[in-house]
C-alpha cells in the first residue's frame, strides 16, 4: 500500500513542481512513494493512481518479504497436484504477514486457495491452473438435508474436494460441498455456508437419480462466514480455469471469487449469516483465461480495482460486480468472451459508484449490463472503451425497477465496432448522458439505436454512425420526460 506518511507530502510536491516539466517534478519530489528504491516518474504515477483509484495495493519489500511456492514443495510442472503445498504456503503467508510468490511454472490444484485480509499473491512466468474436473452421476435419488450421495462411480473423488449437483432448474445448485469420506460409491460431505446456498448440513433439496455430479471450485476465493478478506492484492500471475474440463457455470467456478457480504448480516430465507468483511480486492497485470464462469466475481462490500489485465475465453462475465457493491474501478483491461452469453462488465443488484474506463471488450453478449432480474446500477461511468462484436445490446440497463431507478449513468466517448444490435436499452432511468460514442462499423442494422422507457432527464448528443448507415428510428423512447437530443450524426 502507498505509504500514508509520504502521501500528502508527495501530493503537494507534485502540485508545486508540475509546472516546469514532469521530469522536473519527479526530481524535486524527493519521495520514494512506491518503494522501488528510486525517485522518478513512477512515484508521480503512484500518487495519481491513489487520487484517481484509491490505494495502490501492497508493495513487496526487496528483502525477500515473501514465501516461495517451490520452497514449500510445490512442483509446478503442469502435472503434479500442488494443492497441499500451496495451501500450506497460503496459510503461513497469511499468519506471517508475507506475500505469496509463485516461481516460474504451472501449478495444478484440486480445490480453492483461500484469500484472507492483507494477502498479496504474485508470480514470475507462473500459472495457477484448475485440475481436470471429475464427473459422475447420482445413482440414487437424495432427500433434503442428506449428507451423502450414492453415485455411479466415486473414482477420482477425494477427501477435501469441492463438488456440485447440477440442478436442471439452474438454481440452488448444491455447491461448495466438501467431501469428508469416500466409501465405495458413497460420497459423504458437508455443505459450506456460502453465497446463495443454505445453512443445511447436506443437500438443499431432493435430487433425482441421473443428475450430474462434478468437482467445482474457484482458483482463488474468500470465505465470508469464516475469514475477513480486506485489501487483497493479486498481480503478475496467470490463472487458468481449465474451462473445457469443467461442468459448472456459476459463481463457485469463477477464477477469482470474493464471497458475499451483506451489511449487518443477511439471512434471507436460508439462515446464512454474512458478517465478515469482504472488500478492497485489487487485481493488476493478471491473465485470466478459460474461466468456466466469470473471470472475476466480486460479491463483497466494495473497493474493487481491476487494471491492466487480460481476460480470455470467459464462459460468462469478464468482471462481475456483486449485489449492493459500492465503488469499483475497471480500467485498461482487454476482455474476450465466448461470443454468446455474459457481459464484459456485469453489474448485479444495487451497484453504486463504478468507473469502466479504457477497456477493450470483445465477443460478449453485452458490453456492459445490469442484473436481469431487476434493480439497477447507480452513478456508473462507462467511458473511453472499445467494444467489438457484441452479440446483443452493447449497453443493457433494461431491468431496472420503478422503486430503484438507474440514476447517474454516463456513457461517453466509447468506440463500437461490428454493431450487431441496438447500442443501448434501458428503463426507469434518471439523469443519464449518452455522448460522443462513435460506431465505426455496423454488421446488422437495428431498427432503433437507442431504446428506453419510463425515464426522465436524458441527454443524448454527439453520437456518430458510419457514413451510409441509416436507422429508421434512431431513438425509440416511450413514457420518457425531458429528453434532450443534439448534434448526433444519425445520417
Amino acid at each position: 500500500m502507498i505509504r500514508n506518511r509520504y502521501f500528502f507530502a508527495a501530493f503537494f510536491a507534485i502540485i508545486a513542481f508540475m509546472a516546469p516539466s514532469t521530469m522536473d517534478a519527479a526530481t524535486k519530489l524527493h519521495v520514494d512513494v512506491n518503494g522501488d528504491g528510486e525517485v522518478n516518474i513512477a512515484d508521480i504515477n503512484a500518487v495519481v493512481d491513489y487520487i484517481l483509484y484509491g490505494h495502490g495495493g501492497p508493495i513487496v519489500d526487496e528483502d525477500q518479504n515473501y514465501l516461495s511456492a517451490k520452497d514449500y514443495g510445490a512442483v509446478g510442472d503442469g502435472e503434479t497436484d500442488d494443492t497441499e503445498a500451496l495451501e500450506a504456503l497460503f496459510n503461513d503467508a497469511f499468519n506471517m504477514k508475507k506475500a505469496v510468490f509463485f516461481d516460474p511454472g504451472t501449478y495444478i490444484i484440486r480445490r480453492s486457495l483461500l484469500l484472507r485480509t492483507g494477502m498479496e499473491i504474485y508470480g514470475e512466468d507462473a500459472t495457477l491452473k484448475k485440475r481436470d474436473a471429475v464427473t459422475t452421476t447420482l445413482d440414487e435419488p437424495t432427500v433434503k438435508d442428506q449428507t451423502y450421495i450414492e453415485v455411479k462411480s466415486a473414482e477420482g473423488f477425494n477427501v477435501g474436494d469441492q463438488f456440485f449437483i447440477a440442478d436442471p432448474a439452474g438454481a440452488n445448485q448444491c455447491t461448495y460441498c466438501i467431501v469428508t469420506a469416500v466409501e465405495g460409491n458413497r460420497i459423504s460431505f458437508y455443505n459450506i455456508i456460502s453465497d446463495h446456498q443454505s445453512n443445511f448440513p447436506g443437500c438443499i433439496k431432493n435430487y433425482d437419480s441421473g443428475l450430474k455430479v462434478s468437482t467445482s471450485f474457484a482458483l482463488l476465493r474468500s470465505w465470508s462466514t469464516r475469514y475477513e478478506c480486506d485489501g487483497v492484492f493479486i498481480h503478475d500471475l496467470t490463472l487458468d480455469g481449465n474451462r473445457n474440463s469443467s461442468e459448472a457455470r456459476e459463481w463457485s467456478n469463477s477464477c477469482i471469487h470474493i464471497d458475499s457480504y451483506y451489511p449487518g448480516g443477511y439471512t434471507g430465507n436460508t439462515g446464512i449469516d454474512y458478517r465478515q468483511v469482504q472488500r478492497d480486492l485489487q487485481v493488476r497485470n493478471v491473465v485470466i483465461k478459460n474461466s468456466p464462469c466469470d473471470a472475476i466475481s466480486d460479491q463483497g462490500e466494495g473497493g474493487l480495482i481491476v487494471r491492466d489485465c487480460v481476460i480470455q475465453n470467459s464462459a460468462m462475465h469478464g468482471v462481475h460486480v456483486g449485489t449492493k457493491y459500492n465503488a469499483a474501478v475497471i480500467a485498461n483491461n482487454t476482455m474476450t468472451g465466448n461470443g454468446s452469453v455474459g457481459s464484459g462488465v456485469f453489474f448485479c443488484q444495487e451497484v453504486y459508484n463504478v468507473i469502466v474506463d479504457n477497456n477493450k471488450i470483445t465477443s460478449f453478449n453485452h458490453g456492459c449490463s445490469d442484473e436481469e432480474f431487476g434493480t439497477a446500477a447507480r452513478y456508473v461511468t462507462i467511458r473511453n472503451n472499445e467494444f467489438q462484436s457484441i452479440k446483443s445490446y452493447v449497453f443493457d440497463f433494461l431491468k431496472a425497477r420503478s422503486n430503484f431507478h438507474c440514476t447517474g449513468l454516463q456513457i461517453s466517448n466509447n468506440r463500437i465496432n461490428n454493431l450487431k444490435a441496438p447500442l443501448f436499452s434501458g428503463d426507469y432511468l434518471d439523469n443519464v448522458i449518452l455522448s460522443d460514442n462513435v460506431i465505426s462499423s455496423v454488421t446488422t442494422t437495428p431498427s432503433s439505436l437507442i431504446k428506453m422507457e419510463d425515464s426522465k432527464n436524458i441527454i443524448i448528443y454527439g453520437n456518430k454512425l458510419p457514413a451510409g448507415v441509416e436507422i429508421a428510428e434512431p431513438i425509440a423512447a416511450t413514457d420518457t420526460e425531458n429528453l434532450i437530443e443534439n448534434s448526433n450524426s444519425w445520417n
